[in-house]
């Protein structure tokens, strides 16, 4: 992956049943100020052909990415891009560093592999916060 994406344009492929994938490409959406990103949840019909060849129990694997010149991308490498072109520079620049490689990517599976789960856990753990915090 480069460490500089200079395109412009990007279709971000996520599992729109998840409510943390969701939250994120929401933020992702209100920082893309020049709309560069395109959002597409893979439960939708004919959401894959883009994706051409991916089926959609692989493409809910991992998170997806379609440059403008045909190049897929997953999982840290799609994120990196989508930071990049969101005005996220840190973010992208720790996400490329190869030295970090390893356990991004090791982490990254965990989380796929969990989002689910982990989305019903930060629910309630931010619900209970919250309704702390308005008593």
């Amino acid at each position: 992956m480069q460490s500089s994406y200079s395109n412009k344009k990007l279709q971000l492929f996520y599992d729109g049943d998840c409510p943390l994938c969701k939250a994120e490409m929401e933020f992702l959406e209100r920082r893309d100020k020049n709309n560069y990103i395109g959002f597409v949840d893979v439960r939708l019909p004919h959401a894959l052909e883009p994706l051409k060849g991916v089926s959609c129990e692989v493409a809910l694997n991992a998170i997806h990415a379609r440059t403008d010149t045909g190049e897929i991308l997953m999982g840290i490498d799609a994120f990196c891009i989508a930071y990049q072109l969101t005005g996220l520079n840190l973010l992208a620049w720790i996400l490329s560093r190869k030295s970090l490689r390893p356990i991004l990517n090791y982490g990254y599976r965990v989380f796929a592999r969990n989002r689910h789960s982990i989305s019903r856990i930060w629910a309630f753990i931010f619900l209970k916060n919250n309704a702390k915090s308005k008593k």
